[in-house]
């Protein structure tokens, strides 16, 4: 499965807004539900939300599609993360840039794109 970063960054707002756990059944408009699984097992392997490890069966029909995950909380690299993509704005100005590379790049990378995207826009 292909890596959606628009669904990584719907799924760390919703994360920072939780008042409580949230797995692998969390819905998201426009997602089945192991797109949503194998995304929140991205983002705890990136250290950007604290959970169990995500639990993977060896007789599913893909082996990469976890059948249980769980989130309890961002790290505090994910608040980080999620509060220079927060912004609408700034995130289609970050999608605008990734596109002049081929339209992807590792987490950190879009993080720190994020960052240097508000300072500009601070003026900074």
């Amino acid at each position: 499965m292909r890596r959606d970063d628009d669904l990584i960054r719907s799924l760390m707002l919703d994360f920072e807004v939780a008042s409580d756990y949230v797995n692998d059944s969390h819905a998201v408009s426009g997602y089945t539900r192991d797109q949503v699984a194998y995304h929140m097992a991205l983002i705890v392997k990136a250290g950007y939300a604290e959970g169990p490890q995500p639990r993977y069966s060896s007789t599913g029909s893909d082996p990469t599609i976890p059948i249980g995950v769980l989130v309890t909380r961002l790290t505090p690299a994910g608040h980080d993360f999620i509060a220079t993509l927060r912004d609408d704005t700034v995130w289609a100005k970050v999608k605008e840039r990734l596109a002049k590379v081929g339209g992807s790049a590792s987490l950190e990378v879009i993080g720190q794109v994020g960052a240097a995207v508000t300072k500009q826009l601070l003026g900074l």
